[in-house]
């Protein structure tokens, strides 16, 4: 009986054995496609910020360049005001 049981448990321990290989074969080709996509989203995302940075970078200038026209008119007219006051 106990030989019985013994060549029993060795062959439960060899499928066994054989399915964690499976199961972490399985795995590690799970995780490495994981891996890639994140690079892959890591990428994208990168040149999405750099394009997010110049794009505000550009929009910055626009702005300050439109207020400084902007104070000039106003200056400008305060200017004439005050000679017309004169």
């Amino acid at each position: 009986m106990d030989t019985a049981m013994t060549l029993n448990w060795l062959e439960m321990r060899r499928i066994s054995n054989a399915r964690a290989r499976v199961d972490e074969q399985s795995r590690i080709l799970t995780l490495t496609r994981e891996n890639a996509r994140l690079a892959e989203e890591n990428s994208r995302l990168r040149q999405q910020f750099q394009d997010l940075s110049a794009s505000t970078d550009i929009w910055i200038r626009l702005y300050e360049a439109a207020l400084e026209r902007a104070n000039g008119v106003v200056n400008g007219m305060s200017a004439q005001q005050s000679t017309l006051l004169n």
